[in-house]
């Protein structure tokens, strides 16, 4: 069944921006808080995953997400159980073990859903945006974006554990990185999707 990217937008944009905003500020504490301990590093990136998971677990339940709701549900599972053990075993060594699955598998999924989504003019090598046809989103209108998230998630989760001998505000900072990439990307999809969605379906 094909849904119209102007009912994905309408179900998508918000939980987009709820991830984003959470994003954002756990992006913004890293970069203002200079001298984090292990408390601050635990709580705060255990909540981001935690919220993180959250906001994706509001999109797996939009009906219009149903052909994405295993993997998007997987991920906000990883999501969630990790950000919450990371806050209760507040430790480097078990954050960064934590920290680097969320990411992996996080990204992983997201990966999975951008290039198996991917609107019908994106995959025949035809530029796609959020407010294509109906005929065009035979995937879903956020593709391209999981596609960058993901992409992004991998990248610095790899690259995780090679700053966990620098302590929590080496650690944060990376995740904090990650964290603002995502933001920005979710938060002008989110904006758009909401546009998107006030546009009147083409007959």
């Amino acid at each position: 069944m094909t849904i119209p990217s102007t009912t994905q937008a309408a179900a998508f944009w918000q939980p987009v921006l709820i991830r984003a905003l959470v994003a954002a500020a756990f992006g913004a504490i890293t970069i203002f808080w200079q001298e984090p301990g292990r408390t601050v590093m635990a709580v705060a990136g255990g909540l981001f995953l935690l919220l993180s998971g959250g906001a994706v677990w509001l999109l797996a339940r939009q009906p219009a997400a149903a052909a994405h709701r295993q993997l998007l549900l997987l991920q906000a599972a990883v999501l969630a159980v990790t950000g919450f053990l990371a806050c209760v075993f507040q430790t480097v060594p078990m954050f960064t073990v934590l920290a680097t699955a969320a990411l992996l598998v996080s990204g992983g999924a997201e990966l999975m859903l951008g290039w198996s989504n991917r609107p019908s003019g994106a995959a025949e090598g035809r530029p796609a945006d959020h407010a294509g046809s109906a005929s065009d989103a035979a995937g879903s209108v956020l593709a391209r974006d999981w596609l960058i998230t993901g992409a992004v998630s991998v990248g610095f989760g790899f690259a995780l554990p090679f700053f966990a001998y620098l302590g929590p505000h080496a650690l944060l900072g990376v995740l904090g990185g990650a964290a603002i990439i995502i933001a920005v990307v979710l938060l002008i999809a989110a904006l758009s999707l909401r546009h998107d969605a006030r546009q009147p379906t083409a007959g």
